[in-house]
């Protein structure tokens, strides 16, 4: 028994070295390496066949290898976000899984949904309006930037980057920028840039706007521990790519900052959004203060470190979507939702139709 409590401790000591040793490694930018931390991967078994239900960041021993989910794969799974430990639906308020998809003007995009469910009457895998929608991320040479959102509150909308005339594809390359890197010159991932942007809502999407706003953006890579409420599951540690979109040029001034994780095992992972703690004029600090408090009454979520180097921001609203739930179908679900939902409707961008499809 002792020599086997010895050999145990040798092997832990072992294994945490070498996990220490891959997580001190830089992650060098390419973009290969951004569409692997956009998209979830499948598990496989040893013929390489999908494992229907399974998720590589569960460390399944029936899962002996992993690669990305394919345009237009089945869906061998589904990332629900953690349900408050206080109540609430079981399986989560929503649904956020990270595909690829084809598309005639942007090439290959990744989708990742907000489809909610489990309360309301509203459902998972149906495109419910007033609520479910999503974001897109679109790549081109050197930066992955998320081109399209859609949720409750502002509808469907276009971020384009700083452009004149008609909006087209090349207008979404540099928008809401997530990471970016310079091709010539291999270097970890990580840096800031100032990214100039402007969202265009439904009914205003022909044509690039007279002025763009400026949102400070910095990136990092970094290994963060998943799971970490009690009740969650078991704990994870994944190596993760970190993005904080400041609302304002600079940090010292920002309204608020949006902060996605996004993993090579799940693509996105979570997401929190950050209020400056001084309020402003639509919200005053008591305001903020206590829709911060409202927060993490729910539980939803483990602390975080406050984005440093400027304001003092407070945390009101996050979602980590690392609760895995199996498909409807026994076979994988179909990986259609918010594009899907965007392409039929009337007026629809030329550049997100599938490709052969644009008129």
């Amino acid at each position: 028994m002792a020599l086997r409590l010895v050999l145990a401790v040798v092997w832990l000591a072992a294994l945490s070295a070498l996990t220490s040793r891959a997580d001190d490694t830089p992650v060098i930018g390419d973009a290969a390496v951004l569409h692997d931390f956009m998209i979830q991967n499948v598990c496989l078994d040893a013929k390489s066949a999908v494992l229907i239900g399974h998720s590589p960041a569960d460390r399944d021993p029936a899962c002996v290898a992993q690669r990305d989910l394919r345009a237009g794969e089945p869906l061998p799974y589904h990332k629900h976000d953690q349900p408050s430990p206080n109540g609430g639906p079981p399986k989560g308020y929503q649904r956020h899984d990270s595909f690829p998809v084809e598309t005639a003007g942007l090439g290959t995009v990744v989708e990742h949904s907000f489809d909610f469910g489990g309360f309301e009457n509203r459902r998972f895998g149906v495109f419910d309006r007033g609520g479910d929608g999503g974001d897109v991320a679109v790549f081109s040479p050197g930066v992955v930037s998320i081109a399209a959102t859609e949720d409750g509150g502002g509808g469907f909308q276009l971020f384009v980057g700083e452009c004149e005339g008609p909006v087209g594809a090349a207008a979404l390359m540099r928008s809401w920028i997530i990471a970016q890197f310079d091709p010539e010159r291999p270097a970890p991932l990580a840096g800031e840039t100032i990214a100039r942007l402007n969202d265009l809502k439904a009914g205003d999407q022909e044509s690039c706007p007279s002025r763009f706003n400026a949102a400070y953006t910095r990136w990092h890579v970094a290994p963060v521990r998943y799971r970490a409420v009690p009740g969650q599951g078991t704990p994870i540690t994944l190596l993760t790519l970190i993005s904080d979109h400041y609302g304002g040029g600079h940090r010292d001034t920002a309204d608020h900052v949006e902060r996605f994780y996004f993993t090579r095992e799940l693509g996105g992972t979570r997401w929190e959004r950050w209020q400056n703690a001084k309020g402003n004029r639509q919200y005053d600090a008591m305001t903020v203060a206590a829709a911060a408090a409202r927060f993490a009454a729910t539980g939803r979520c483990s602390d975080a470190p406050m984005p440093e180097g400027g304001a003092d921001f407070v945390l009101i609203d996050c979602r980590e979507w690392t609760r895995i739930v199996p498909p409807e179908d026994p076979a994988g679900d179909p990986p259609g939702f918010f594009l899907k939902t965007v392409r039929e409707r009337p007026g629809a961008p030329e550049f997100f139709a599938a490709p052969g499809e644009a008129k």
